[in-house]
């Protein structure tokens, strides 16, 4: 089951920005919103990407003068994911193969 599914579902840091640095803590909350009666899932689990980004700035080949008022130049933004670790935040009670999640 996909959270597109559930319809209410929200991930909140407590983090100025989405930029970390190695062994730094992530703290936040999420939220989950069920819309349907009972809902049965295996786990509930979040994906941490490490990214490495960069950005260049290029002008497409031109025919002409190089210095030309017309010539436009662009902004590119990269980024390479190098590393992807899934965290189970909630697991089912010992015992059980599912978490029952029912609506109020």
């Amino acid at each position: 089951m996909g959270a597109q599914e559930s319809i209410g579902l929200h991930v909140n840091f407590n983090h100025p920005s989405l930029f970390y640095f190695a062994g730094e803590q992530i703290t936040g909350n999420i939220s989950f919103r069920n819309t349907h009666g009972k809902l049965s899932v295996d786990e509930i689990c979040l994906e941490v990407i490490g990214e490495l980004g960069y950005v260049t700035e290029e002008t497409p080949p031109h025919v002409g003068n190089l210095d030309s008022p017309d010539l436009k130049r662009y902004t590119e933004h990269h980024r390479i994911p190098f590393i992807k670790i899934p965290i189970s935040v909630v697991q089912p009670p010992s015992g059980q193969v599912k978490i029952s999640i029912k609506n109020k």
